[in-house]
């Protein structure tokens, strides 16, 4: 089974240039976990959406200079709050990066799989 948060939108200031630092950006990040096939009756039987949100949400607010820092670190969270995990593939793309003449997005996608 896998547990899906996409399209969600989060303010940061993660970046090298020191503009993204003072100014911040808009990020949109998806994230997908893996679990094991168990048979779920209620919410504590499986993934809270509500608190794997919070988790991204507090990790965001902590500023990293690197992308691959910042999804390393949500991983690591995500594994030590929840049990019966499989797999959790992260992306977190940085919707204005600061490129001159540049037109898309740019980010990091990361997949850790587990026991």
């Amino acid at each position: 089974m896998q547990i899906i948060l996409k399209d969600i939108l989060l303010f940061g200031f993660h970046g090298v240039h020191p503009l993204e630092n003072k100014v911040g950006t808009n990020f949109k990040i998806d994230l997908t976990i893996d679990v094991r096939d168990i048979v779920i009756k209620n919410l504590e039987d499986t993934i809270d959406y509500e608190k794997v949100y919070l988790i991204l949400k507090d990790e965001f607010n902590i500023t990293e200079q690197l992308l691959e820092v910042l999804a390393e670190r949500i991983i690591e969270k995500i594994c030590v709050t929840f049990k019966g995990l499989l797999q959790i593939e992260l992306t977190i793309m940085k919707l204005n990066p600061p490129i001159s003449s540049f037109e898309g997005t740019v980010g990091v996608k990361k997949t850790k799989k587990l026991n």
